[in-house]
């Protein structure tokens, strides 16, 4: 059975404490997604992956069946239109993952070391009694502590919207096996339709 919906798979750190997808790039899990149905298959066409299927001598009367063509295409079609602004919304936001995790998203980039403390260019302290460190210094120290608070927490989050992801894609490859089964229900009623024939009569008609 096709599937409307396609995707295109892509690496995998090691994580630690009670966080066990801490510091993992789960990118491999997150798939690029498309619609491949402009529109959906006819249903005058037979179903894929259909076989001749085995012969049976009893079959159970299965009653009526009413099949109304139009509202069956109309439906798909309404679903196919949604999965395509779905998968659309997936993409932006999955590109948009991508950049803050591969990117300096969550926090400053660390400062270079610091001067060796034999290089040290503090000024003194009021009253002599020491050395403080220069303007240039303190704004370094604050912006490691900010880096370091932006990589731990990014350690964190990476991975938990790349999880996100993936179930927001295998919920989309779930609405695109629906749409499959629509169309192959479709197909299935034609191909019966097209076969079926009134019986031979019984006997001669003119006797």
């Amino acid at each position: 059975m096709p599937n409307p919906q396609q995707n295109h798979s892509g690496s995998t750190g090691a994580g630690d404490g009670d966080d066990p997808d801490a510091g993992k790039d789960l990118g491999n899990t997150v798939p690029t997604m498309s619609v491949g149905w402009d529109t959906p298959p006819s249903f005058n066409v037979d179903p894929g992956g259909q076989t001749g299927g085995q012969s049976a001598s009893d079959v159970v009367d299965s009653g009526p069946i009413r099949f109304d063509a139009g509202t069956v295409r109309a439906t798909e079609n309404t679903l196919l239109a949604q999965s395509r602004n779905a998968v659309f919304n997936y993409e932006a936001l999955r590109q948009k993952v991508d950049g803050a995790v591969h990117g300096q998203f969550w926090g400053p980039a660390a400062p270079p070391p610091p001067i060796s403390s034999g290089q040290y260019t503090g000024g003194q302290t009021p009253g002599g009694t020491g050395w403080s460190p220069s303007p240039q210094e303190s704004d370094d120290n604050d912006q490691r502590t900010l880096a370091e608070i932006g990589e731990e927490f990014a350690r964190h989050i990476n991975p938990a919207m790349q999880k996100a992801l993936a179930m927001q894609s295998n919920s989309l490859e779930l609405l695109g096996n629906f749409i499959a089964m629509i169309n192959n229900a479709g197909q299935s009623y034609a191909r019966v339709d097209r076969a079926s024939r009134f019986p031979e009569p019984p006997g001669s008609v003119t006797g």
